[in-house]
Order: structure tokens, then C-alpha cells, then sequence
């Protein structure tokens, strides 16, 4: 061949060889294009070389950083742990959708660098294929065997609940760690299955190899094992690595050592469990000369080791989780052991019982679903290609379940983030299943163990239920117990203590609170100033803690201090501590009647109508604003009479405010001269303070002292008087009653009343006595505490010229002169933390009204019988270091934040908290702010001609509610 034909042949051989590649890169090029429109995988945020997404995922806590990129992303996306991309599933209906109805292409299990390590492809968590098929089958019908879910299994819960609480009731209802009691009765369930036999809690190789398989759990889920299946080749520097493997190594040990003295102690004749059953299958196998036999060695040790830390650490960690819910929410706690006793009594609960403890089984499956204790599941791998919700998925995909999605999708429960037993109820209080319930995972790979977890979990709570009532430690309240998880593959309770305080031999147990030796019939009254109690009780509080006991006299009485303690009582056990005592002065006062210091269903009743017409008449709306500004124009007409000179502010303050509650009660304000009026507000003002005086005091301790107590004769002198004006007015009103044109509270009750009459009702509330105490009650409350406030106010700027000079500049730079609205509060931020600051520091009921106990309790580890009397100590809320930064100062910054901003603060109580709090809270606040801002719009505060700020006095009055002492102001005009 020639050159040329060479040349030739080249150049078309060349061309053609181009023309393929060129044919080969449009196919490709549009296969690839036509591929990924049809293939469209699931989205995520964009992940950096190497390092995927790490940056976006907390190691510690994976979990939660998923749900919130589920928000973003939705139901199906992708994440890239380092190098490796996985696909998350969020959402009850898009996890069970792959799990169940794409069970073949979801349902592998993804075999991560750890699992491989501990499992080496045998057992049945960590593996795939024919001899994972084939494990867990021979698994499951095992465990059937030998009791999963029949009444074998539940003797053996039963024989070690038994052997539970007597370790429970060594700790003499003192505070102790449930941690290793717990694990080690549910691990010998699953113990007494696989081995034929439990282990005594004492048992040195037991505790050891529970001991490690917790640790190696927890261990699993840290940061740097998740960094070792991302990254294999940094074994050699994990620590965390290393340990497990140790763990690991030593748990084969024993294993092999406790299969071994099985084999040599087996009976054909007489399988005692899983090990021997295993051993026959193997001989039988090994005897029929089985090629390949899945029935060997490796497969025994790690499907009991698998068997052994499943059936341990899960159940165990629910159920404590339980006990500390328990703990945590008492009143669940209550009803629980209400239908306990109710349905069960002392006998032994049985799994039967369980149909007729819907309640019960209920806060069970809350219980497991709040708890949440494998939030991302364990991670399978796709088998195959799948188009899943339009997403293309390729086969070796690793996937994640995210089944804290699940048990809290916010379109399945109500309340998903709260602990809610409701979830599981219908509205007759039956026990109704929820499909979103899943925390055994569902599919394939659903738990084996289900239900005999279910049967462990329903006998051991109910029992330690039966026995014991669980509170935290002593000096911790329900609040402070932490539900923080601690990090780790299962997400275990933090480390805490509980209290089991046994119900039989219950009177030995009941440690009731301290406090100092009562003297006979003096009680503590020499320890305790009658002048002022609340400040003996705080100090009291120093060496006795937060929950203690004092006698006033002969009478016990319980004093509660700090916030998290006042809180707790009057929130948290609201029921137990939210009926008032009613001492004897004002069971004279009210003879049971009324509002303030009643009980039953005559206060509820009471109560109620009141804040419904409370409400009704502008509390808290537009009505009451209006008629609180038009209050404001008299009181400035008044202060501007003084033409800037010294005057007590008391009574024009006093009227003022009074006028707003009478307004809501007779329909109409009473002008400042009006005889009747000033003497009713007198006559509350010195009830008031004679009501706490040290002669009342006496008084309520020993009430046989009565004909010899001054005070007394001159408290019922007064009511006399105040019931005869509050008769004569309602007579009046009764007079010109018209049903079409509700004036106010009075007409309403007057209606009401001749409505029942007219039906015939028979003891009704509402008669004349409920009428003229009530009326009474919210005539003095409203005045009183409202009036003694803005007094203490108007005093404070006074004494701080500083704070004075801020909130008057905000005022000027925010409103300038117009007339001041409700709507304002909020571009005031100064003036509104000023204004809580006064309610903060003036603490003008630093003891709050005084409870009883209404029913038997146990609080903070404490036994209060019911009918005992309960100070909740609001002076010691208010003024709690542990709270407020300057507690004994006045100081707005405990209401601003960094920025200025008011912030709301929990421990501001001073309307007490829960059954109790004060009806008028709205009203009480919308009038502060008017009258305060009005008065510090029009003028300035000073003290006196000759006396400076740091001589103003900032004593309080003795009385029942802590009054400024006598001073007087000057009030220069600003305009």
C-alpha cells in the first residue's frame, strides 16, 4: 500500500472513529438529558467537597437539625454525612409509605463501617440477605416459643417485678438513680429467654456485660462514631472506637463462655431457651451434612448479643423515661394510680387487666411516644432502584426514617410536643390506637421484640405504679427535672434521681416538712414577728429550705418560698393547692359567701359569674379604658388643687381607682365628696389594715379571744356599716332594674337571681347574701391592692428622681401631650418594666390569701395532709435571688432586655398564680398603666419643701396589705 493510500485510509478510518465518539456523546448527552428529567432525585441543601453537610448537622443531636431541614426541603431529601449521600424520610405518611407499601426496595438494612465492626454481617440487626431471613425467622419463632406475648412470658415479668421493688423499698422513699435496678429487671427478662434463666442483680459478669452494652449503645450515637462511618480510615484515632471494640471483645467473652456451660449442661429433651434451641438446630444441621448452614458459631454469638441489647437498653430507658414523667407531671401521676386503685386495688395487676385501664395504657403509649428513644430509627439501604414520591432513589441508598417525625407530626397529634395522654383517648375516655404510633418502626424491619416489649413495659410501670409514688428529690421541684436526652444512639433520660415513696406502710414513710419545735399552745409566735410575718418566714426559709412548716399558735400551717416552689404548688398542683383557708376573721367577714374567701361550688359559681361580667362590663377592653381615662381628668383636677404644694395622695389615688370598680359593679362612678362613698372606702381601707394586725393574728389562732381583741369588735363595727351602704345601694338599683339595659354587675345578678326564682331553681348561688359579699369583696380588692400600688408608684419616682426623669422623657417622645391610650404600652418599654418594678418591689400581699390543701399531697418529697393550712409566700417569689439580679433594689432593668426591649419575666406573681389568681388581673393592669402614665404625663414628683429623696420613707405600714407609711408628695404640674 502507498503513502497516500495509507494516508487515505487513515484519514477515513480517523473519520469514522470521530464520527462514532461524536454519536456516542449526543446519545449519551441525551440520554443523560431525557434521564434527568425523568429522574429527578430528592432535594437538599447543597454539601461542600468531603465534608457534605456536617456543618448544617449538630454530631451530638443529628435528629433535630433533619426535622428542621425537613421544613425546608420536605418529607423526602437528601444530606450528605461527609462524603456519603442519604436520603431522609420525615412525616408519618411518607415513612410509612416506604416502610410498608415500598417494603421490598426500603427494606434492607444499611450496614454502617461501627455495625459492621460489631456484627461482621451476622446476627439479626445488622445484616442482609439470606441469613438475616433466616435469624430473624428462627428468632421470632423462638421467642413465640418461649413466652413473647402468652402467659409464660408474662410469669417471668411478673416473678421480676417482684424482685424489682424490693430494691425500690430498700431506699426508704429516699432519693436514689433508677438507671441500673431498671435495666437489670428488663434485661433478665429477655436473659431468662435467651439463656433459660435471670441473673441476680448482684451477679458480677451480668452487671458487667449490661454495663457494656449501655455504653456501647451510648457510644454509637456520639459525634465521633458518626465521624467514623463517615470517615473509616480515622479509626485508629477515635477513642470512642477503640473502647467500643474493648466492650465488644469482652461481651464475646462472655457469651461464648455462657453458651459454653449450655452445651455442656444440654438436654434434648428439655429446651430451657434460645441458646439451647439454637444448639439443637446446629447439631441437627451439622448431623444432616448442611452445606453453608446459617446455623453456626459467629450467628449465635451475635444474634444473642443482638437480642440481649435490644431487649435491654430500649424498654429499660422507656420505662424510665417513665418514672421520670411521672415524677414530672404528678397530676398524670394521680389519675393513673386513681384508676389503678379503682380498677385493680392491692391485688396483682395481670396483662388482662389492661383492656380496663385505658387511662393507664394511654400514658404508656405517650410515654413511648414523647419519649421518642430512636429518633432516626436504625438506617436501612435501598435494594433496588425506586421512584419514590417522583423522586428517583438508586439502589445502595442509604436511608433514614426519621421516626421522631413520626411520633411528632404536628398533623397526626394535637399537642405533639407536650407530654398529652388525650392522644390516645376518644372523648368518652376510651383508648383509642393512632396509626402515627410508631415506635417500634414498622415494614420489614419492624421490631421482633414488640410485643413482649409491649407486655414489659404495661407490667413494670403499673406494678412500680401500684407500689410506689415517684416525686424528685427533695429541695427539687417538677420543673427543674430535666428532659433534656443525653447523647447517645438511644436517647436515655439525663442522669437524675427520683423519690419511690411506697404506698403500703405509707404513714412510716411520710416525711412530713421541717421547720422550727413548736412551743405548747405558743406554737413559733416567739420566733415570729405578728407586725411582720412575712419577713420571720423568709428568714425561717434560709435554714429550712423551700417547702417548711411553722405553728401560728396551735395551727400548723405549711409556708412555700421561691418561685419555682410557689409556682409549682399553685400551677402544677393547682387542684391539691387551690382551695382557700378561711380563718376566722374572715369567716366572720363572709360567712362562707362571696368570692374571696369561699370554697365549693358556691365560689365556683361565684367566681365564674364574676369574671364573666367582669369581662362583659370592659375589663380589659376598650369600655374599661374609657372609663379609666375619664377617671384620670377627675384625679388630675384634684391634684392640681394643690397648686404643686405637700399633700397626701392616699384618698384622691383611692377614690380614684375605686371608682373604676364601682363603675363595673353599680354602673355608675361616685363624686370624690359623696359621703357614702368615702366612708365605704374608709371603712375598707381600715378593715384592711386591721385585718393583718398582731390583734388578728391572736385572733385567728385563738379565736375565744375575741370579746377581749379591740380590733375585732371594730372589724365588725365596720362591716356592719359597709353591708348596710352595699344593701342600700343594690335597694336603689333593685328599684330602677330595667332587663333591657344592663347597667352593671349588680343588675346582672339581680336578673340572674329572679331568672332562677322564676324557674323554680332550687338552692341556687344566687341569693342576697352571695350578692352583697361578693359585691363587698370586689369593691375592697379593687380598691385596695390597685390604689396602694399606684401609691407606692407615685412614692418610688419621688425617692428615684433618675427613673422619674426616663420614663417622663419616653412619655414626651412617644406621646407628647395627646392623651395617652392602652395601645401606647407597647412603644414604652421603659415605662411598662417601671411600672412592673413597682408591682415587684411594693409586694403589697407578701403572703399572699392564704390555701389549704384540699386533698392529701405529696410535694417536693414532702407528705402535706389535706386540710392543712399553705402560705404561698409571694415575697419571696418576687424578691427570689435566683431570679432577679438586684431583688431588695428598685431596678426596671429586671423587665428590659439588652436592647431595651420589656421582656416578660415568670416569677413577676404578684396576682398569685393558678385556681386563685386574681380575677382582676386585665383591670388591675390597664389601670396602672393609665393612671401612672397620666400622673407622670401631668406632673412631676417631689418630696416635700425640706425633705430629701433619700429621707422619704420606704417602710411599709403594718396590715394585711403593706400600705407606704404617712407621707406627703408634691405634685408640680407639668404644663
Amino acid at each position: 500500500m502507498s503513502l497516500t493510500e495509507e494516508l487515505v485510509f487513515l484519514d477515513s478510518s480517523t473519520t469514522v472513529l470521530w464520527i462514532v465518539l461524536l454519536l456516542l456523546v449526543f446519545y449519551l448527552f441525551f440520554s443523560s438529558y431525557g434521564f434527568q428529567e425523568q429522574r429527578k432525585e430528592p432535594p437538599g441543601p447543597r454539601p461542600l467537597p468531603l465534608l457534605g453537610n456536617m456543618l448544617q448537622l449538630d454530631l451530638h443531636k443529628p435528629h433535630d437539625a433533619l426535622c428542621e431541614l425537613s421544613k425546608k426541603y420536605g418529607s423526602v431529601f437528601t444530606v450528605h454525612f461527609g462524603p456519603k449521600k442519604v436520603v431522609v424520610l420525615a412525616g408519618y405518611k411518607t415513612v410509612k409509605q416506604a416502610l410498608v407499601n415500598h417494603a421490598e426496595e426500603f427494606g434492607d438494612r444499611n450496614i454502617s463501617p461501627i455495625f459492621n465492626d460489631f456484627n461482621q454481617g451476622h446476627g439479626i440487626l445488622f445484616a442482609n440477605g439470606d441469613s438475616w431471613k433466616e435469624m430473624r425467622r428462627f428468632a421470632l419463632t423462638n421467642l413465640r416459643d418461649f413466652g413473647m406475648g402468652k402467659k409464660m412470658a408474662e410469669e417471668k415479668i411478673i416473678e421480676e417485678c417482684h424482685h424489682l421493688i424490693k430494691v425500690f423499698k430498700k431506699h426508704e422513699g429516699k432519693a436514689f438513680d433508677t438507671t441500673r435496678p431498671v435495666i437489670y429487671a428488663v434485661s433478665n427478662i429477655i436473659s431468662s429467654i435467651v439463656y433459660g434463666s435471670r441473673f441476680e442483680y448482684t451477679d458480677p459478669q451480668f452487671k458487667d456485660m449490661v454495663e457494656r452494652a449501655k455504653e456501647n449503645i451510648r457510644i454509637v450515637g456520639s459525634a465521633q462514631i458518626q465521624l467514623y462511618n463517615m470517615f473509616p480510615w480515622l479509626r485508629n484515632w477515635i477513642k470512642n472506637w477503640k473502647l467500643s471494640m474493648e466492650n465488644l471483645e469482652s461481651n464475646i467473652a462472655d457469651i461464648r463462655d455462657l453458651i459454653k456451660h449450655l452445651k455442656e449442661t444440654l438436654n434434648p429433651q428439655m429446651c430451657r431457651g434460645f441458646v439451647d434451641s439454637f444448639l439443637m438446630r446446629k447439631q441437627k444441621e451439622e448431623d444432616s451434612g448442611v452445606m453453608d448452614s446459617h446455623y453456626h458459631e459467629k450467628n449465635l454469638i451475635f444474634t444473642v448479643g443482638n437480642l440481649f441489647a435490644a431487649g435491654t437498653d430500649t424498654t429499660g430507658t422507656t420505662l424510665r423515661w417513665g418514672l421520670l414523667f411521672m415524677a414530672k407531671y404528678p397530676q398524670i401521676q394521680d389519675q393513673v394510680q386513681e384508676e389503678l386503685s379503682r380498677v385493680v386495688g392491692s391485688r396483682q395487676i395481670l396483662v388482662e387487666d389492661r383492656k380496663n385501664l385505658p387511662y393507664t395504657d394511654a400514658v404508656i403509649h405517650e410515654i413511648q411516644r414523647l419519649a421518642n428513644i430512636v429518633p432516626m430509627s436504625l438506617p436501612h439501604i435501598t435494594s433496588q432502584d425506586v421512584t419514590f414520591q417522583g423522586f428517583f432513589i438508586r439502589k445502595g441508598t442509604i436511608v433514614y426514617p426519621l421516626l421522631m417525625s413520626v411520633l411528632n407530626d404536628e398533623s397526626e397529634w394535637e399537642t405533639p410536643h407536650t407530654f398529652n395522654p388525650a392522644h390516645f383517648l376518644d372523648e368518652h375516655g376510651r383508648f383509642v390506637k393512632k396509626d402515627a404510633f410508631m415506635p417500634f418502626s414498622a415494614g420489614r424491619r419492624v421490631c421482633l421484640g414488640e410485643s413482649l416489649a409491649r407486655m414489659e413495659l404495661f407490667l413494670f410501670f403499673t406494678f412500680l405504679l401500684q407500689h410506689f409514688r415517684f416525686t424528685p428529690p427533695p429541695g427539687v421541684t417538677e420543673d427543674e427535672l430535666d428532659l433534656t436526652p443525653a447523647v447517645g444512639f438511644i436517647l436515655n433520660p439525663s442522669p437524675h434521681q427520683l423519690c419511690a415513696v411506697s404506698h403500703y406502710g405509707f404513714q412510716e414513710q411520710r416525711k412530713e416538712p421541717p421547720g422550727p419545735r413548736p412551743l405548747p399552745l405558743l406554737g413559733n409566735m416567739l420566733q415570729l414577728d405578728l407586725h411582720k410575718p412575712h419577713d420571720a418566714l423568709c428568714e425561717l426559709s434560709k435554714k429550712y429550705g423551700s417547702v417548711f412548716t411553722v405553728h401560728f399558735g396551735p395551727k400548723k400551717v405549711v409556708v412555700l418560698a421561691g418561685y419555682k416552689t410557689v409556682k409549682q404548688a399553685l400551677v402544677n398542683h393547682a387542684k391539691e393547692f387551690g382551695d382557700r383557708n378561711i380563718s376566722p376573721v374572715f369567716s366572720d367577714f363572709n360567712q362562707g359567701h362571696g368570692i374571696l374567701f369561699a370554697n365549693g361550688d358556691s365560689w365556683k359559681e361565684m367566681r365564674r359569674f364574676a369574671l364573666t361580667n367582669l369581662r362583659d362590663f370592659g375589663m380589659g377592653k376598650k369600655m374599661a379604658e374609657e372609663k379609666i381615662i375619664e377617671e384620670c381628668h377627675h384625679l388630675i383636677k384634684v391634684f392640681k388643687k394643690h397648686e404643686g404644694k405637700a399633700f397626701d395622695t392616699t384618698r384622691p389615688v383611692i377614690y380614684a381607682v375605686s371608682n373604676i370598680i364601682s363603675s363595673i359593679v353599680y354602673g355608675s362612678r361616685f363624686e370624690y365628696t359623696d359621703p357614702q362613698f368615702k366612708d365605704m372606702v374608709e371603712r375598707a381601707m381600715v378593715n384592711i389594715h386591721i385585718g393583718g394586725s398582731a390583734q388578728i393574728q391572736l385572733y385567728n389562732m385563738f379565736p375565744w379571744l375575741r370579746n377581749w381583741i379591740k380590733n375585732w369588735k371594730l372589724l365588725m363595727e365596720n362591716l356592719e356599716s359597709s353591708t348596710a351602704d352595699i344593701r342600700d345601694l343594690i335597694k336603689h338599683l333593685k328599684e330602677t332594674l330595667n332587663p333591657q339595659m344592663c347597667r352593671g354587675f349588680v343588675d346582672s345578678f339581680l336578673m340572674r337571681k329572679q331568672k332562677e326564682e322564676d324557674s323554680g331553681v332550687m338552692d341556687s348561688h344566687y341569693h342576697e347574701k352571695n350578692l352583697i359579699f361578693t359585691v363587698g369583696n370586689l369593691f375592697a380588692a379593687g380598691t385596695d391592692t390597685t390604689g396602694t400600688t399606684l401609691r407606692w408608684g407615685l412614692l418610688f419616682m419621688a425617692k428615684n428622681p433618675q427613673i422619674q426623669d426616663q420614663v417622663q422623657e419616653e412619655l414626651s417622645r412617644v406621646v407628647g401631650s395627646r392623651q395617652i391610650l392602652v395601645e401606647d404600652r407597647k412603644n414604652l418599654p421603659y415605662t411598662d418594666a417601671v411600672i412592673h418594678e413597682i408591682q415587684r418591689l411594693a409586694n403589697i400581699v407578701p403572703m399572699s390569701v392564704p390555701h389549704i390543701t384540699s386533698q392529701d399531697v405529696t410535694f417536693q418529697g414532702f407528705f402535706i395532709r389535706k386540710g392543712t393550712i399553705v402560705y404561698p409566700l409571694l415575697m419571696s417569689v418576687l424578691n427570689d435571688e435566683s431570679e432577679w439580679e438586684t431583688p431588695h433594689t428598685f431596678n426596671p432593668a429586671h423587665f428590659l432586655d439588652e436592647h431595651g426591649r420589656f421582656v416578660k419575666k415568670d416569677a413577676f406573681m404578684p396576682f398569685s398564680a393558678g385556681r386563685r389568681v386574681c380575677l382582676g388581673e386585665s383591670l388591675a393592669r390597664m389601670e396602672l398603666f393609665l393612671f401612672f402614665t397620666f400622673l407622670l404625663q401631668h406632673f412631676r414628683f417631689t418630696p416635700p419643701p425640706g425633705v430629701t429623696e433619700d429621707e422619704l420613707d420606704l417602710t411599709p405600714t403594718r396590715g394585711f396589705i403593706l400600705n407606704p407609711s404617712p407621707h406627703q408628695l408634691c405634685a408640680v404640674s407639668q404644663f
